[in-house]
C-alpha cells in the first residue's frame, strides 16, 4: 500500500479562501485606522495654529485671518486680506473640505473668542469629521459622522 502525505486540493482551497477573508478584513480595518491617524496629526497642527492665532491677536492687538480654501485642499493664515500668508498649510487631496456655516475668513476679537462662529466638515474615504467653532469660544472640537 501507497502512503499519501499532503493535503488534498479542497482543503487547500478551503485554508487559502479562508486566509484571503481574513486579509481583506485586516486591510480594510488598517486603512481606517490610518485615516483616523492622518486626521489626527493635521487636526493637532490646525489646532496649534489657531491658538497661534489667538495669541497673536490677544498680544499685539492687530488681527490674524485664517482663510480655508476648499477648492485647493488647503489654509492660509494671513495678517490682512492681501498680505502674503504668514502660514500656508495643505489639507490631505483625498480629503473632501465644505465650509457650512463658517464664514471665510476666520479670526478672533481682541479677547480672544471667535468673531464669526461657524462649522465646517472634512470628508475622508471612511470618516467624516465636522469641526465646528462654537460661539464665545476660543477653540473649535470635532465630531466624528
Amino acid at each position: 500500500m501507497i502512503k499519501k502525505n499532503g493535503y488534498s486540493l479542497v482543503e487547500l482551497l478551503i485554508v487559502l479562501s479562508l486566509l484571503s477573508t481574513l486579509l481583506v478584513i485586516g486591510g480594510s480595518i488598517q486603512l481606517r485606522t490610518y485615516d483616523t491617524y492622518q486626521f489626527k496629526q493635521w487636526y493637532a497642527l490646525f489646532e496649534n495654529d489657531l491658538l497661534r492665532m489667538q495669541q497673536d491677536t490677544m498680544t499685539t492687538k492687530n488681527s490674524l485671518y485664517l482663510l480655508i480654501k476648499p477648492n485647493s485642499n488647503s489654509y492660509e493664515i494671513r495678517k490682512g486680506t492681501f498680505e502674503k500668508p504668514i502660514i500656508k498649510r495643505s489639507i490631505p487631496k483625498k480629503w473632501q473640505v465644505k465650509l457650512y456655516s463658517l464664514d471665510n475668513p476666520l479670526s478672533f476679537s481682541k479677547h480672544g473668542t471667535i468673531k464669526r462662529p461657524g462649522r465646517f466638515k472634512i470628508i475622508s474615504k471612511y470618516t467624516k469629521w465636522e469641526i465646528v467653532f462654537p460661539l464665545g469660544k476660543g477653540r473649535s472640537y470635532v465630531n466624528e459622522r
